[in-house]
């Protein structure tokens, strides 16, 4: 007996779209991308960069459980802190879609700094889980 060909949606994709709608929606002027925009300095709107870390456990075909790191760059450490508390919350919310099964917490926020631009960043991680697609 054959198993079927399956794959998972694009963990990095779907994150960056549903945040990008979800705090355009609560009023939050931020970008969300993969990278950074290449002109970002501290007086720049605030930035959620999304990363994928790896899909660490496949129930080959129906589920991919992807981590995804949501690191928020701002002028302050409030303001990063705030933003990707907001941003988890968001993701940790999600209300299932064809593609998103559900997503919960991971790592608690992790403040820092970008000693190359002096942007104070914050971040966390989340478990995305992905329905998979069977091609034909």
């Amino acid at each position: 007996m054959s198993k079927p060909l399956a794959i998972a949606p694009d963990a990095e994709r779907l994150a960056i779209d549903y945040l990008a709608a979800a705090l355009a929606a609560r009023s939050v002027t931020a970008t969300v991308g993969v990278d950074i925009p290449t002109t970002w300095t501290t007086t720049s709107t605030q930035h959620v960069q999304v990363a994928l870390d790896g899909t660490p456990s496949l129930e080959y075909p129906v589920l991919a459980r992807a981590t995804v790191r949501l690191t928020a760059w701002a002028s302050t450490t409030t303001v990063a802190k705030s933003l990707v508390s907001l941003a988890q919350g968001l993701m940790c919310s999600h209300p299932g879609s064809p593609t998103i099964a559900s997503v919960q917490p991971l790592t608690g926020v992790l403040p820092t700094r970008d000693p190359d631009s002096g942007a104070q960043l914050a971040s966390v991680t989340v478990r995305v889980n992905l329905r998979m697609t069977v091609l034909v």
